[in-house]
């Protein structure tokens, strides 16, 4: 009985860690309405296609800056061309779109 007590206590802890995980992440996440309550499914989705149009935007920033970053490089950190995927099999049955030049960025 005290090993149950036990290990539901840390599985309680273990989640409440994710919770908390998942409610920072949904903060730095832009959403319309600004006040929108994702699931965790949508927060990961969202996240992917959020970091996918940053990369996008500081790729294209520093093309326009001429030798700010070496050549087939991003930022030391990607490779021309690496980018998350656009969609994937799970994408269609959500209603959101990737944050456009419309959307209020953090």
């Amino acid at each position: 009985m005290t090993r149950k007590i036990f290990t539901d206590t840390r599985e309680r802890w273990r989640q409440q860690n994710v919770n908390r995980a998942f409610a920072k992440l949904r903060k730095l996440i832009p959403t319309h309405p600004p006040d929108k309550k994702l699931s965790k499914n949508e927060t990961l989705r969202l996240a992917m296609r959020y970091i996918n149009f940053l990369v996008k935007v500081l790729g294209e920033q520093s093309s326009q800056q001429a030798g700010a970053t070496t050549q087939g490089n991003f930022l030391g950190l990607f490779p021309q061309g690496t980018h998350l995927p656009e969609r994937t099999l799970l994408d269609d049955d959500l209603p959101v779109s990737s944050p456009g030049p419309s959307c209020h960025l953090p």
